[in-house]
């Protein structure tokens, strides 16, 4: 039977979440949805926005590559070898280059020339897409769209130094042109909420008349013990301080949406990545393989990869993409909802 989650023919929009090689998770579940529906997933919605990793898969869509072509010659293929081996070599180049990144951006391009090559963004016509980026010099974000009162301003822009802009991860890559870093620093490692504002105020879609699939990359959880933060010292915050921001900015832009959109159908999908959820929640046997919550923006070794494309066909094909309104709590294997745990007040001073 042909999957339709559409029926009722709305606008449909797409966001996709940052996160390097994970990505590939993002992929593979759109992989399957093209299996579901007969469809490429191009055909399937009128805008696609992405971050980083999810820039990479909506700029591939918008030139029209199925999610299965980016799936096998970008993410399974092109786009590992912009990422060394983690070897000597490695950290002495990171020395010498004044620890500002761990790898050069000329490999990240050359994975996505031959698909972007002398393409600007105007080139862009069905889907609209929408990438993010942070300029450091005045530290605003720029939402980068093909269609929309915004479209003039990036007609120009190659779409492999958008793509790049968006994808550039302090640490990981140097600046794009020395003055963009990815989209996901700041609030946008989830692009929903702008998006789905793009496509309102700016487009002109109707709010009742959208349908919004918003995607990430996997979620890793961060649970410390009891009593552990006593003895953190300034490594430890900044790691935690990170994090956090990251994980928290992802599902407020999926809460934030439909709390301003009340009329839209916004459907956000997320994994759990932890390996009992893998293992019991979606059948995936993990003996023998790597540990899924320490899959990671670089990882990038064929048990990796084949595990993310694992987790990604299985957990999409778990889904019920019919279900309006769903979250990833409503879901197989999905991120589970934040609860709030117990405490004991007793013998302390703020009693």
């Amino acid at each position: 039977m042909v999957l339709n989650f559409n029926p009722d023919g709305k606008k449909t929009l797409l966001s996709l979440d940052g996160g390097g090689m994970r990505g590939l998770i993002t992929v593979a579940m759109l992989a399957e949805l093209e299996a579901m529906t007969g469809k490429p997933t191009y055909e399937l919605f009128d805008m696609v926005g992405g971050t980083s990793a999810g820039a990479i898969i909506a700029a591939g869509l918008g030139l029209h590559m199925s999610a299965q072509d980016i799936l096998t010659q970008v993410y399974k293929d092109r786009l590992p070898k912009a990422f060394p081996k983690r070897d000597l070599g490695l950290w002495i180049r990171y020395l010498l280059n004044g620890l500002r990144y761990l790898y050069p951006l000329e490999p990240f391009v050359e994975a996505l020339l031959p698909y972007t090559k002398g393409r600007k963004m105007r080139d862009f016509t069905a889907p609209i897409v929408y990438l993010t980026t942070k300029d450091v010099r005045t530290g605003n974000t720029y939402y980068v769209v093909s269609a929309g009162k915004g479209a003039p301003a990036f007609a120009d822009w190659p779409i492999s130094g958008a793509v790049a802009a968006s994808a550039a991860a302090p640490i990981y890559f140097p600046p794009v042109l020395n003055k963009f870093v990815d989209g996901a620093v700041g609030s946008y490692g989830n692009p929903a909420f702008g998006a789905h504002v793009e496509a309102v105020e700016y487009i002109g879609w109707k709010e009742e008349d959208i349908l919004h699939v918003s995607l990430g990359t996997g979620y890793t959880p961060d649970t410390r013990g009891e009593s552990e933060a006593e003895n953190w010292w300034l490594r430890d915050w900044v790691e935690y301080l990170i994090i956090e921001a990251i994980d928290d900015a992802a599902l407020q832009q999926a809460f934030v949406s439909r709390a301003i959109f009340k009329r839209s159908d916004i459907r956000r999908y997320n994994p759990y990545l932890t390996r009992g959820s893998v293992e019991t929640q979606l059948g995936i046997p993990m003996t023998g393989r790597p540990d899924p919550s320490r899959l990671g923006l670089d990882s990038v070794s064929s048990a990796e990869i084949e595990l993310l494309e694992a987790i990604g066909r299985t957990y999409a094909r778990k889904l019920d993409w019919t279900q309006p309104n769903v979250m990833p709590w409503d879901t197989i294997g999905g991120h589970p909802k934040p609860g709030i745990l117990p405490v004991d007040w007793r013998g302390t001073p703020y009693q």
